[in-house]
This record gives C-alpha cells, sequence and structure tokens, in this order.
C-alpha cells in the first residue's frame, strides 16, 4: 500500500461549523465528496427522534433563533419544531438539522460510505438498535471518552467500530491512554489524541511529539488505529504531524486539510491513499 492517509474524519458533521454550517445533511454530503468519515454528534427530541446536533440548545449554531427557542433545550422540542429551524448562514441560508435515520438511509445506498457517531445525549441501548435496523454497523464508529460505554456499544453492534478519544492535559491525556494500554484496547478499534495548542513552541502542541510517536507504536502493536484531532493547524504543523507518521485524522477544516495533504505526499513522492 502506499504512503498516504489511511483514515480521516469531517468534525461535526462534514465543515465543522467552519467551511459548512454544522448538522445540516449538506454538511455531510460535503465530508463525503471529499473522502472523509462526516461526525454527528446525537441528541434526543422530545418525541423521541435521534438528531444530529453537538450542543443540548439552537443558541450557538443559529444565527437568527426565535426567541422562543433561546435557551431551550433539544430534549424539549419536538422533531417537527426542530427542523423548521433555518440554521444556515446569511450565504449558505435553508439549513436544518438532520436527523439520523436520514444519515443512516444515505448509508445504506452508499454502501462505500462511512461516519462517526460521537455519545453525547442518548442511551447507548437505544442508538444500537436504530442502527442495527437501518443495518449499517459496519459504517458507523462509536465515540465517546468512556471506555466502558465502547465495550457496552460494541455487545450491542459487533460489527461497528469503537474510537476512544482522550482529551485534557497531556498529563490527563497520558492517564487515560494508559488505562486502556493495560486493558490492551479491550473492545477498541480506535485512539484519538486531541492536539491542543501549547504557547512559545517550535512544535504547536501541548501534547509533545516525542509521546505522539510512542503512541502510534504501542497502539500499532496492538492493531489499533491511532488518530489525531488538530483543533488548529497551518502547513507547518501538519507537516510535523505527518512526518510522525501519523496517518489517521479528525479536522474542522477538512478542504485546508486535504489540500495540504496532496502538498504533503507530491512533496514526498506519493499520493493519498
Amino acid at each position: 500500500m502506499k504512503d498516504g492517509i489511511i483514515l480521516w474524519e469531517a468534525h461535526r458533521a462534514g465543515g465543522g461549523g467552519v467551511e459548512l454550517p454544522e448538522s445540516c445533511i449538506a454538511a455531510f454530503e460535503y465530508g463525503w465528496e471529499l473522502g472523509g468519515r462526516p461526525e454527528a454528534d446525537v441528541n434526543v427530541t422530545s418525541d423521541g427522534v435521534l438528531v444530529s446536533l453537538h450542543d443540548q440548545t439552537l443558541d450557538r449554531i443559529c444565527q437568527n433563533l426565535p426567541e422562543h427557542l433561546k435557551g431551550r433545550k433539544v430534549s424539549e422540542m419536538t422533531w417537527a419544531e426542530l427542523k423548521s429551524v433555518d440554521i444556515g448562514w446569511d450565504d449558505f441560508p435553508d439549513q436544518h438539522v438532520t436527523d439520523l435515520a436520514t444519515l443512516f438511509s444515505i448509508l445504506q445506498k452508499h454502501p462505500e460510505r462511512n461516519m462517526v457517531i460521537d455519545y453525547k445525549r442518548v442511551e447507548i441501548k437505544t442508538l444500537a438498535e436504530k442502527i442495527n435496523e437501518y443495518g449499517v454497523a459496519s459504517q458507523i464508529t462509536f465515540a465517546c471518552c468512556d471506555p466502558d460505554l465502547l465495550r457496552e456499544f460494541k455487545k450491542y453492534a459487533p460489527e461497528a467500530r469503537t474510537k476512544n478519544w482522550l482529551g485534557g492535559s497531556p498529563e490527563k491525556i497520558a492517564e487515560q491512554f494508559n488505562r486502556i494500554w493495560k486493558e490492551d484496547f479491550e473492545g477498541i478499534t480506535e485512539v484519538q489524541l486531541h492536539l491542543y495548542n501549547a504557547v512559545d513552541k517550535s512544535w504547536r502542541y501541548a501534547l509533545d511529539p516525542e509521546y505522539v510517536s510512542e503512541a502510534l507504536r504501542i497502539t500499532k502493536e496492538h492493531k489499533v488505529l491511532l488518530q489525531v484531532l488538530p483543533w488548529h493547524f497551518e502547513r507547518k504543523d501538519l507537516f510535523a504531524i505527518l512526518d510522525l507518521g501519523v496517518r489517521s485524522f479528525a479536522v474542522d477544516y477538512p478542504n485546508k486539510f486535504k489540500k495540504i495533504c496532496a502538498d504533503y505526499f507530491t512533496r514526498h513522492g506519493s499520493g493519498l491513499s
């Protein structure tokens, strides 16, 4: 296999709320068209509809939210209320929160596509049952910060992949990583390290490159995929991460990411796989 990106994910649907509004169908299509795995965060409406939305309310992502919906939790709205709200931008209007059933229907029609579901506010069994109802478990990566929840989910949807994301300070990340390492990464197929910005360092991130390299070595030995989420990056930052041998990413800027990767692999004499 030629050198290249093994797998990359588009954070918060396809555009991370940066290149496109998050949580709408167009954002997911954007991530899929670029070759990534868009991510859905899960909330549940008052009438039991599973929807893709990171926050508990619409306040952050909606530019012109009606007064009566400000501060109101999604769990207190009906699906009809929620999907009527325009979460688009001035230059990208008429966008709406999507439900998981619609996304799963798209996966059914496109078996080559995949997506990530980040655990938020839904019962594990309920989510797994909906995934199994549509027969798309093999196209799903279930992600959360709790390895015990990943193992629980795996019992209900054994064909799905599971990703343990690790955030916080470098010390906190190391503590979490050591735990799942000691447990032989039981029930975990992917591990994601959050790369937060540091101050006054030539390497942009608080997590040292030596640690990322060592985590990559350990996960490879256990046949677990290591992924990083650099919350911010420029060309030199992404080049430095790629130089470590990391080949899986989650990003908020998918188009920017793809262009930098194309430049990197062109200079290294290989293309994106």
